[in-house]
């Protein structure tokens, strides 16, 4: 029987200066967006204007609509009949993590990743995650960098909900990163299909499920500080952290029972400096 993986503790957090929008490095592979909404007729339509403007064709976005009651469906539809890269797919209310993880089963492209629906993160800024994410195993985007932008400040009780559940999260899981939540992250698509068959969480902690089981088979994700835009209508309250801290501790308890076995640790690591060799 594989014995528990039991990592040390993680150094320093992997950061990465990448290039602007404008340079030349822009990846030649295909790259699969996922784009949870759940009632989010008022701003999907405006998000999915500005990405269809700026990425180019390598780029196919997945609007996974989880349980919406409103119209947007009707908005990604319309979309999807001008644009052939957008793809719509509707779902029982399942959650963020759920409509996320369901259509990661769709994806096939190299680099697969998922974003907000309120266009909080430019087209710019995905861009490049994506050329950070073809230098590692996969990037996500920090608020918390000394060097990202953040033009609007949230209001105070959700900045003070963010900053509590960050330090409990880096606390419990002994992650490097200082901003597991914010909704733009890309992955090479074989580090998704080895974490995917681990994850249990379903709600807001994905994110957190997703980089904890990534670290523990030795992928390297790197955090990009980045510009990101807070958009009315957040469906995230500072009320929800009580909710947030039990899942997260109900998220400690299923790693601690279930932990990354030793060789599946092995081999994530032996396929991720394979990965980084051949590119």
């Amino acid at each position: 029987m594989a014995r528990e993986n039991r990592f040390r503790r993680p150094g320093p957090r992997h950061l990465v200066a990448v290039p602007g929008a404008g340079a030349s490095a822009e990846p030649r592979p295909r790259v699969d967006i996922v784009i949870p909404a759940h009632n989010e007729e008022h701003r999907l339509g405006r998000t999915l204007s500005a990405y269809r403007a700026a990425c180019p064709d390598a780029y196919r976005f997945w609007i996974a609509l989880d349980g919406c009651t409103d119209g947007t469906a009707a908005v990604a539809a319309e979309h999807a009949a001008e644009d052939a890269r957008v793809h719509v797919i509707e779902y029982p209310k399942l959650g963020k993590g759920g409509v996320i993880m369901e259509t990661f089963r769709r994806c096939d492209a190299e680099l697969v990743g998922f974003v907000d629906a309120d266009g909080a993160t430019p087209p710019s800024e995905l861009r490049r995650l994506a050329r950070a994410a073809l230098r590692a195993d996969g990037a996500i985007a920090s608020r918390r960098h000394p060097t990202a932008v953040v033009p609007a400040q949230r209001p105070l009780k959700r900045r003070i909900a963010s900053a509590g559940f960050s330090l409990g999260v880096r606390a419990l899981f002994q992650l490097p990163y200082s901003d597991t939540q914010c909704g733009a992250k890309v992955l090479r698509r074989h580090v998704v299909e080895q974490c995917m068959p681990l994850l249990s969480a379903r709600d807001l902690l994905f994110d957190v499920d997703l980089l904890v089981t990534a670290t523990r088979l030795g992928f390297r994700i790197v955090e990009v500080p980045t510009i990101w835009v807070d958009r009315p209508g957040s469906r995230v309250r500072a009320s929800d952290s009580q909710r947030m801290a039990a899942s997260s501790v109900r998220l400690w308890m299923h790693h601690r029972v279930l932990p990354v076995q030793e060789s599946a640790a092995a081999s994530g690591a032996a396929l991720a400096s394979e990965e980084r060799r051949a590119a």
